[in-house]
């Protein structure tokens, strides 16, 4: 039987042992489990991100430019999920991969280069993740969140750029990349922290 590490359910790094042994050998080499989890994860995230627009939830009471950035994490919350079952930060990449191949095919107007900006968020939720490990919070709220937050911010400015909106004033440009770090710690870290949480107290092989 596997050992398995014990849950930290608060910030503080308090640790829980509600969570259910599976019998899977630990590896550290890529497994087809780790396969699966990334690409049906992945596709899924696809699909979510392609055919859901969230965006509106926030252009109801927020309608300037850079406002749909509070929600922008979910573009990457799937790589978090699948890091917390796995431990392996290859799979943030496999995940963010696949997504944005489905994203391509489903017709995502950027094209091409909407797989770039899905390995962009990868590269740097890794960095963060890295980062997070290194201080002593790889496990906790506060580390999860900040790797988030890294792995979500830099699509916000690379957009920007790239569709000249240097005709804004300075605080629009300045809010969507504060939305866009928000985001991603609230979204894409402590909600992916969570849910992964309930993933492995709910009985989810795990592969580390």
């Amino acid at each position: 039987m596997v050992k398995r590490e014990p849950i930290s359910d608060s910030g503080s790094g308090e640790i829980s042992n509600s969570y259910k042994e599976t019998g899977f050998i630990e590896k550290k080499k890529i497994t087809n489990l780790d396969l699966s989890y990334a690409f049906i994860i992945g596709i899924l995230g696809g699909i979510i991100s392609s055919l859901i627009p969230f965006s509106l939830l926030i252009k109801v009471w927020y309608p300037f430019t850079g406002g749909t950035q509070l929600v922008s994490g979910h573009h990457v919350i799937w790589a978090t999920i699948v890091y917390g079952i796995s431990k392996k930060k290859y799979n943030i990449f496999l995940t963010m991969f696949s997504k944005g191949l489905i994203e391509f095919l489903l017709g995502d107007p950027w094209g091409l280069l909407i797989l770039f900006v899905n390995l962009m968020e990868a590269f740097f939720l890794v960095i963060g993740f890295i980062i997070m490990e290194n201080l002593g919070e790889g496990e906790t709220k506060l580390g999860w969140g900040l790797a988030g937050g890294l792995g979500n911010f830099f699509q916000a400015p690379f957009f920007w750029i790239i569709n000249q909106r240097f005709y804004l004033h300075w605080s629009l440009w300045a809010l969507a990349f504060i939305f866009a770090f928000i985001s991603g710690v609230f979204i894409t870290g402590i909600l992916g922290r969570a849910i992964k949480n309930y993933l492995i107290k709910a009985g989810v092989p795990t592969t580390f």
